[in-house]
């Protein structure tokens, strides 16, 4: 890889929250959209998209919040049996509930999303690269098979763990309780997305 493109991916890993606070920022900003549809669509979303990150969270072990990548081992079983990334799916999944429960079913959600999935998509590359220097043949054997996003139709039946029976590093509270900044961080998002309907209604 160009040692630019190295640079570049270095700044976009290691400032991803700040990248997604601007984004947030900007989308609080956006004057909110009416009626009650778009916040009846972004719950389901957001219970979806939190069963996936914490069943995730369930096989990765410790949290990596840090500015550089690390990674003890190649986890390939529980979600990763059916996606690489699927803690990038639930981000994204994240933000477009956020997008719906403020913007309701508008243009606006779409070119927020945009946005989004393409910054997720950059950081899934940058984790790829990561993956394949660290483990090699291993990760390349298992990213043959296990597609970054979209699942086979024919994978959910199979396994590409080393052994059917892994089992999974933490309990499903445990894994909940442990990712509590994340739920903090949407919470605090939606109060601040619900003041802003709020002023918009009353001034």
């Amino acid at each position: 890889m160009p040692k630019a493109d190295c640079k570049f991916s270095a700044f976009l890993y290691r400032y991803r929250g700040y990248i997604l606070g601007i984004i947030a920022v900007a989308l609080v900003c956006t004057p909110p959209g009416d009626g009650t549809i778009g916040p009846l669509i972004a719950i389901p979303i957001y219970v979806v998209s939190a069963f996936l990150r914490v069943q995730s969270r369930r096989f990765i072990g410790e949290h990596t919040r840090g500015h550089v990548h690390a990674a003890d081992e190649l986890v390939t079983c529980g979600p990763y049996v059916h996606v690489r990334h699927p803690l990038y799916i639930s981000n994204t999944g994240f933000a477009l509930g956020v997008a719906f429960f403020h913007l309701g079913v508008s243009l606006w959600v779409l070119a927020f999303m945009v946005v989004v999935v393409a910054f997720e998509v950059a950081l899934s590359r940058i984790e790829d690269r990561f993956l394949e220097q660290k483990f090699g043949d291993v990760w390349r054997a298992w990213a043959r098979k296990t597609p970054a996003f979209a699942p086979h139709l024919g994978l959910w039946g199979g396994s590409s763990c080393d052994s059917e029976h892994v089992p999974a590093q933490r309990a499903f509270w445990q894994a909940f309780f442990a990712d509590s900044s994340t739920w903090l961080w949407l919470f605090f998002c939606n109060l601040l997305l619900i003041l802003r309907k709020v002023a918009v209604f009353y001034v």
